[in-house]
């Protein structure tokens, strides 16, 4: 009885070769890493206007009714600003909250309408002031005044 010796080989899958040009490559390998980062973008934190940003720049906001401290204090984290009051003069004042898409002014001003409170930008932050009487800005009316009324007989 003879042995034969037969060698053990692992069996090899074909494998199949798809040949690229290097042109090719030189074009697809970058408009793909392109449209990867286009994909990023939405998700990417974007920097939050501050003081100097455009007048016209819209921001939302989702501030609700309550106190006005606690509420310019969430209003100045979401827009971004530096915003100066002293907590004492705003205890107790309320505000009606704010919604939806505003620039940075008109959102401080709605937020402080009934206040008795403006905002102004002064050296690269918002100040709160007290707003001037009511009185203090009008001149009275020229010409002459309708005392009575005239009632045709």
């Amino acid at each position: 009885m003879t042995c034969q010796v037969i060698p053990l080989r692992p069996r090899h899958a074909k494998r199949r070769s798809f040949r690229v040009p290097g042109k090719l490559l030189m074009v697809a390998v970058p408009a793909a890493l392109s449209f990867a980062w286009l994909l990023a973008l939405p998700g990417m934190p974007h920097a939050q206007p501050g003081p100097t940003a455009s007048a016209e720049h819209r921001q939302d906001f989702a501030i609700s009714r309550g106190d006005l401290r606690p509420a310019l204090e969430k209003y100045a984290r979401q827009a971004g600003i530096r915003l100066s009051f002293d907590p004492a003069l705003v205890a107790g004042l309320t505000t009606p909250g704010l919604t939806g898409r505003h620039t940075i002014q008109d959102g401080l001003d709605i937020l402080l309408r009934g206040t008795g409170y403006t905002a102004a930008q002064e050296n690269g932050r918002y100040v709160l002031t007290p707003e001037p009487p009511a009185s203090a800005g009008r001149k009275p009316p020229s010409g002459p005044r309708l005392v009575g009324a005239l009632i045709p007989a």
